[in-house]
Order: C-alpha cells, then structure tokens, then sequence
C-alpha cells in the first residue's frame, strides 16, 4: 500500500452518527486539510440513498484541495455496526462516498476511543444518542460491555423518558419545578393532564420518531440534574451506576491498578455525567479509574486508525500533529 503513496496523498476520516456526521481530510503528515460536518435525523442503518454522501465527501475533497484518487484509505466508525452481521450494509453504505480506496469500518465507539485516549489502553464510556462501553487492555484486547451481555441504559432517549415517566407517575416534589415547567413546554402540553394523555398515545408518534423526541429532552435532564432536580438527579445517577457495572466487568482484563477512562457523545459530556464518571470508584480492590479528559474527536480518532492502518507512524507524534486543528479537539 505504501508504493502507492505521493506526496499528494490524504487519508479519510468520518465518524457518522445519528445526528451528525463528520468527513476530514488529513495529509500524511497529521496536518487537517478539511472538515465538514453534516446534520442527519436518519440512523445510519435506515440510510437507503447515499447520494448526500458522495455529495458531502466532494465538499470535503474541494476544501482539502484533493481527488478522489489522492485518497489513500479511508477509516469510518458508524453507529449501530454492532455485530458481523451489520458488515455488509455498513460497507454499502461507506460505498456511497464514492472513494475508491482501502477502507476500514468499524464500530464508531472504536474511533471515539482512539481519539479520546490518542491510541492508550483504556475504557471509553460512549453515551450519547446509543450507548457503549468499550475496553483496550494492555494486551491489545479489545472488549465491549455488549460481549458479557451488559448494556447500560445511559443513552439520551432512556434519560429523557425515565424523567418524564417520573413526573407523570406524580414522583416529582418542589426541587423538581424547573423540570416539570421545561417538560411541558418541551412536550407543547399546557398542564400534566394533557401530557399525560398524550403519552397514553404514545405521543402520536411512531417508535423511532419517538425515541429521537426523547432524546432531545435529555440535555433538559443533564442540566437539571446538576441544578440538584431530585428526579433528574435519580435517573443521572442510575444512568452512572449501570455504567459503573459495565466498566468494572471490563475492568477485570487491565493488568495496571490504575485504569484510564474517558467519554464521548453528548450525555456523558454532560457537566453532571463528566463528574459522576471522573467519581466512579472501581469495585475491585486495589484498582482505581484515572478520569482523562477526551484529547480528540471520534473524528481524528479515525484519521489516527488510518495512520495506523498504513503502518505511519502512530501515537503521540501524530495526536500532537492532530491537535493544531482546531476541528480535532473536543
């Protein structure tokens, strides 16, 4: 791979999510030549038309001052690539950029964590629109709470409906009048009566409309819970406690008594989520988590995947290379 290599050469990363999905075009030396991010309210396993795809990976050539052909491999961590089985639509859908280099797909909790922890062995707690929690031990294994069977219910919708099923259950109390006012005029309902025979219907809407609803309440939630709302304050702190099962089930696999940890995705960067992760206390005696502020985007993790994939130098000499830019720090 590396005789095809000029010095006209760009690698392609892209981090595409359920809401968002971001393209940047790096040199080979880690310098940034482009970025462009794009909202998407389509998961990426719904995506049937891939011609906004090929039409933002031109956007994002033409700012780099690139070809297609400069393109030397191409690294994308996608949303719901859970298992063997989401391999083929997931290159088809990576197909649609219209590239036609190497490429490697992978899960887009991997490229979070190479770039949150910039290649070191850790813990990455992905919460955001789904929820993850993704382990590289020392050995260079790679582990995921969905391997034990585990899944922690800390991802935006599952905030969003648990404080809403608590306030409709009549749990809330007068710390919680923020939330409730911010409720009601989140969900366009006059009074609690009407919201609750709105949710009686399931609010009109179908599951996956709903589920995305619900996740745009919960920075509502996060903020109240740092406000010291007694219902936002339960549901943050359940949320925490399951992670804290998934991170001490991989915690088991690190041979150091200190296990870096780190986040991404908008509810566990939360100012309520961040404390209670750089707070969470390891179950196992003698071992400890060391909270690490993310050092750079899902984004310029897969461009760091792509350096590696090449057999370029990868490390600390390219994440200080990375973060000149300012699209590749969080």
């Amino acid at each position: 791979m590396l005789e095809k290599i000029t010095a006209d050469s760009v690698v392609a990363g892209i981090d595409m999510g359920g809401t968002n999905i971001r393209i940047m075009i790096a040199d080979l030396a880690g310098q940034i030549l482009a970025y462009v991010k794009t909202e998407t309210d389509l998961l990426p396993k719904q995506r049937t038309d891939t011609a906004p795809l090929q039409t933002q990976m031109q956007e994002a050539l033409e700012q780099a001052g690139s070809r297609p052909e400069d393109v030397v491999f191409l690294v994308a961590g996608i949303a719901g690539l859970d298992d063997e089985a989401d391999r083929t639509w997931a290159e088809k859908l990576v197909a649609g950029f219209g590239l036609n280099c190497s490429s490697r797909v992978v899960n887009d909790a991997f490229i979070a964590h190479r770039g949150a922890l910039a290649g070191r062995p850790g813990i990455l707690v992905a919460s955001g629109t789904g929820s993850i929690l993704l382990a590289h031990t020392e050995s260079g294994q790679w582990l995921r709470n969905y391997d034990f069977g585990h899944y922690a219910a800390s991802g935006a919708r599952f905030l969003g409906y648990q404080a809403v099923y608590d306030v409709l259950a009549g749990r809330e109390s007068p710390g919680d009048g923020v939330l409730v006012r911010d409720m009601l005029r989140f969900f366009r309902a006059s009074n609690l009566r009407e919201l609750t025979e709105s949710a009686s219907r399931s609010f009109g809407l179908e599951e996956d409309r709903r589920d995305r609803l619900f996740g745009l309440f919960a920075p509502v939630v996060t903020r109240e819970a740092a406000e010291g709302s007694p219902i936002a304050v339960r549901v943050c702190d359940e949320a925490l406690r399951q992670i804290g099962v998934g991170a001490d089930l991989l915690a088991a696999f690190f041979d150091g008594p200190d296990i870096p940890l780190s986040q991404t995705g908008s509810v566990a960067g939360s100012d309520y989520m961040r404390a209670g992760l750089r707070g969470l206390v390891c179950a196992q005696p003698g071992r400890r988590f060391e909270y690490l502020e993310p050092r750079l985007t899902p984004a310029a993790g897969s461009v760091l995947t792509a350096y590696e994939a090449l057999g370029l130098s990868f490390g600390e000499s390219m994440a200080e290379a990375l973060e000149n830019s300012p699209h590749a720090r969080l």
